[in-house]
């Protein structure tokens, strides 16, 4: 696991915005890779600060933490 100071090297070297989003989501929320690449607008829930992951591991639906940085940065 990464520490924050390592993890903030690694994002500065993402080439493109959505590789940014995809590995600051995986990271801040503890989703699989499966799960990112499948999220959609839809899943983000700003009120409840969650994002809905459907059919994740085991084929089951489930909920995960969206911290407000996360969420400004999506």
């Amino acid at each position: 696991m990464l520490n924050l100071k390592e993890m903030k090297r690694f994002l500065a070297t993402a080439a493109h915005p959505k590789y940014h989003a995809a590995f600051s989501v995986a990271y801040g929320s503890g989703l699989r890779v499966s799960e990112v690449v499948s999220l959609k607008v839809s899943d983000v829930d700003s009120e409840r600060m969650v994002l809905r992951v459907e059919q994740g591991k085991g084929r089951k639906d489930r909920y995960a933490k969206l911290s407000p940085a996360l969420l400004k940065h999506l």
